[in-house]
């Protein structure tokens, strides 16, 4: 395949993504089958610049091979043969100077002087500063009941609608491992879920109509979230 065909393949692909994230900005809950697609849309992208390297380099390799052989083809053509060179003489000989010495002066008369003694420096006293007064505690936050209680009303009611307990990442990752990719039998399971009024009889429910282990680190996760709904 040519550079520019797989160009215009990867060029296609880029479009045909760029078309499907358009499609899903106005909506609120993203379909599976976007991921799905998309995946296979860069997969297909990966091995398309794969190919395109793995082309460029045996080229580069290709023009590197000619271009070194029309290299030791030049380097062929003349053979460099030295030259003998004359060394240059040697020049005359000068005969090194004669050391002059200056006459010999008499040896200085030392005059021995006793040694004058000073009385050590009194150390002054400097003022120690005092210490810098210690910074006050921090005020302690104070929790307010209320606050606390609003949170607690918060989550209650987030979790009432498991379509919203949910983030999207798990949406899809449940979708794919416990529904099998069918995004419509996730949707009415958990609708029959928010129906439920128990712990217990959610987890009837899901042992009724599904074939799950429920030992699997996915169905704990999904579980997991039911029996925070209710505790």
């Amino acid at each position: 395949m040519e550079s520019k065909e797989q160009l215009e393949q990867l060029t296609g692909h880029i479009k045909r993504l760029m078309y499907l994230i358009e499609g899903i900005h106005e909506r609120e809950i993203y379909p599976v089958s976007f991921f799905s697609e998309a995946f296979d849309i860069t997969n297909r992208m990966q091995g398309l610049l794969h190919q395109m390297e793995v082309s460029e380099l045996a080229l580069f390799e290709r023009q590197m091979r000619v271009h070194q052989a029309q290299i030791r083809s030049v380097g062929y053509l003349t053979e460099y043969t030295p030259t003998q060179l004359t060394p240059p003489p040697a020049p005359p000989s000068v005969p090194e100077p004669q050391e002059i010495r200056p006459p010999r002066q008499p040896a200085p008369v030392v005059v021995e002087k006793s040694p004058v003694t000073f009385p050590p420096p009194v150390p002054e006293r400097v003022a120690t500063p005092p210490p810098p007064p210690s910074p006050p505690p921090p005020p302690k936050r104070i929790v307010d009941k209320q606050e606390g209680r609003l949170n607690e009303t918060i989550e209650k009611k987030r979790l009432s609608d498991l379509r919203k307990a949910f983030t999207l990442n798990d949406r899809f990752r449940f979708c794919r491992d416990l529904f099998a990719k069918d995004e419509n039998r996730m949707n009415q399971a958990i609708a029959e879920l928010n129906a439920k009024d128990s712990y217990e009889t959610s987890i009837a429910y899901l042992q009724e109509q599904f074939d799950w282990n429920f030992e699997d680190e996915t169905v704990i996760e999904f579980t997991a979230v039911l029996e925070k709904r209710f505790s």
